[in-house]
């Protein structure tokens, strides 16, 4: 067990907060062992995500620094000079850089210090996710880095979109899952057996969601989520031809409504998956519950669409809705009745 007035662990608390005050709310809502190895586990996994999000790095310099960051995680036994490897290897600019994404990076070693005092079968749990996901996301910087070089990069199948996903989020549901198993005395081998058929849709619900909602954002950088598969049955010849100010609104809307409904597919299943977590383990579930309604919030706000490209801002919930989904949940995070009847009235 870590000691949590230690330095170290403050600090990894305190990035948290820096990094992400969306995940920081529900990581922090878990006690225990449970909370140490989903914070740690969220830190590492963070650092992928930058690696992968930065704008200024070309896509074969992420393919190598994700793969170096994977290296560290490949035995159980964290080898330190692949981590001074890793950071040998890191942009110039991020060494005196403010942004604590960057902070929090270079300073992984602090972070392995901690990852070291976790038990053994908690950290093989951990450890398979960051690899698989580095090199996931390692595959498809590359291909991005192909792409853009010719113009946009896009995806041309909704199973690219899926592969992309499992990628980056739909595997964390898989992860969590197997740490929910071991933490809880609740959940025997029959519930751990039902919550692997819903734990990548807890994922994807939540990763598709953001895309939804960053789809111009993302244009800003010629990069496009929106199968072209699903373009094309709509009339478009290429899938960022959707950014196009003559384009049809009723045309837009039919486009981003089967992404909205896909993603309404699995927030269905992640639902039943909180459903299937034991009544009495609280803080896990409540942990799960609120970002998926929060995501339910957010894809009934956007509807079919529409507000995506109608809005000069971004489409997202108010802090009042957050604050109303902490309140509703804390008091009926036990009432199966109750969650499906909350999510029903936010579903089309």
């Amino acid at each position: 067990m870590i000691n949590k007035r230690s330095a170290d662990f403050r600090f990894a608390k305190d990035i948290l907060l820096q990094v992400s005050r969306t995940f920081a709310l529900n990581i922090n809502v878990l006690s225990g062992l449970l909370h140490q190895s989903v914070l740690l586990a969220y830190l590492f996994l963070r650092i992928a995500d930058t690696i992968e999000d930065d704008q200024d790095l070309a896509g074969s310099e992420k393919e190598k620094i994700l793969k170096y960051f994977a290296s560290i995680f490949e035995t159980p036994e964290v080898d330190l000079k692949r981590v001074d490897l890793f950071l040998s290897i890191l942009p110039s600019s991020w060494i005196s850089s403010e942004d604590p994404n960057h902070l929090l990076t270079r300073r992984i070693p602090v972070i392995i210090g901690l990852w070291n005092q976790l038990p053994l079968g908690n950290r093989k749990i951990i450890q398979k996710v960051i690899v698989e996901m580095s090199q996931g996301m390692a595959k498809f910087a590359l291909k991005q880095e192909q792409q853009l070089a010719q113009g946009w990069f896009i995806l041309k199948k909704t199973s690219d979109l899926d592969q992309y996903c499992y990628y980056v989020a739909g595997i964390v549901g898989k992860m969590l899952s197997q740490l929910f198993f071991i933490d809880s005395r609740f959940i025997d081998t029959q519930a751990f057996d039902d919550l692997k058929k819903w734990d990548v849709s807890f994922g994807l619900a939540l990763q598709i969601t953001n895309i939804i909602k960053d789809v111009r954002e993302d244009a800003t950088r010629k990069v496009c989520f929106i199968p072209e598969e699903i373009c094309w049955r709509h009339g478009l010849k290429k899938s960022y031809d959707i950014f196009e100010a003559d384009v049809n609104p009723d045309i837009r809307a039919a486009i981003m409504k089967e992404l909205v409904d896909k993603a309404w597919s699995h927030l269905d299943e992640a639902i039943r998956y909180v459903m299937r977590l034991p009544r009495l383990d609280r803080r896990i579930r409540l942990f799960c519950l609120w970002p998926l309604f929060m995501a339910a919030e957010n894809l009934a706000l956007i509807g079919d669409g529409r507000i995506v490209f109608e809005s000069e801002e971004k489409a997202k919930i108010s802090r009042t809705t957050v604050k109303n989904i902490i309140k509703g949940t804390s008091l009926h995070f036990y009432s199966n009745s109750w969650i499906e009847k909350e999510y029903l009235r936010l579903h089309p």
